[in-house]
């Protein structure tokens, strides 16, 4: 399946993203833990803009999605990167040099998450379902969640725009890393390390801990993919997810 295409039925594991950003993956449709609607689940960096006011478009705009006829919803809360903006001289020598300035260009304060999620406002008439998408089209709901604690060595797979259904081997459950924005490094602490395939386009992936041999409705979500490298990817944990952004998973609670 193309999963950057334009989508009827929005699930998991598909294009998405901000008129202001290029293009990420739909984590899937969420409830509000506050008053209890659905909404669009990503990355702060696949949804970032302005809460009430920036649209969010399927597919994203590096996979020719556009405004106004392929918005599906607003951005309506992020949790905010910790150790705020840098002022815009800081911000342009950190474009240029970061990769030599290091702790200079590193925001102060440590993170747990990376994390938005958007009202369902769709332009034109689209559909929304819990779940994901397989590789084959179908949806799968996987049924429970996991904190993301106490798993490493375990199996996850994940689903993503870029590189669809891959599985991988959690490789730690307590890392702490730095992580390139653009114009500044972020620390991230209580990480999920998996060695497994991502890909540019991967940011906001959900990924779940595998109980079996292949991915399945039996398995549980533990967290979003929002950076990798090199054959590894990073996973913020749902308990933090679920507690920062205040959302819950369709499936068994």
């Amino acid at each position: 399946m193309d999963r950057a295409s334009r989508f009827t039925r929005l699930a998991g594991g598909i294009s998405i993203g901000s008129i202001r950003t290029t293009a990420g993956t739909l984590s899937g449709v969420f409830i509000d833990a506050y008053d209890g609607q659905p909404v669009l689940v990503s990355n702060w960096h696949v949804f970032e803009g302005a809460p009430g006011i920036t649209p969010i478009i399927q597919p994203g705009v590096v996979d020719g999605g556009s405004h106004p006829g392929d918005a599906v919803g607003r951005l309506k809360r992020y949790v905010a990167l910790r150790g705020g903006e840098f002022p815009p001289w800081k911000r342009i020598l950190c474009m240029l040099f970061g990769w030599l300035l290091g702790d200079w260009c590193t925001s102060n304060g440590v993170n747990l998450v990376d994390a938005a999620c958007a009202s369902f406002e769709p332009y034109t008439p689209r559909e929304i379902a819990y779940g994901v998408y397989l590789d084959d089209g179908s949806i799968i709901l996987p049924a429970y969640t996991h904190p993301g604690d106490n798993v490493a060595g375990c199996m996850a797979w994940k689903c993503g725009r870029t590189t669809g259904v891959t599985i991988g081997r959690i490789l730690s459950d307590r890392a702490t890393l730095k992580v390139w924005y653009g114009d500044r490094y972020a620390i991230f602490a209580d990480q999920i390390i998996v060695e497994g395939e991502s890909g540019p386009g991967d940011s906001g992936s959900p990924v779940f801990l595998m109980r079996g041999d292949r991915p399945s409705s039996d398995d549980a979500l533990i967290g979003l993919l929002f950076a990798g490298s090199g054959g590894l990817y990073v996973v913020c944990k749902w308990k933090h997810v679920r507690s920062m952004l205040g959302v819950e998973w369709p499936g068994k609670l």
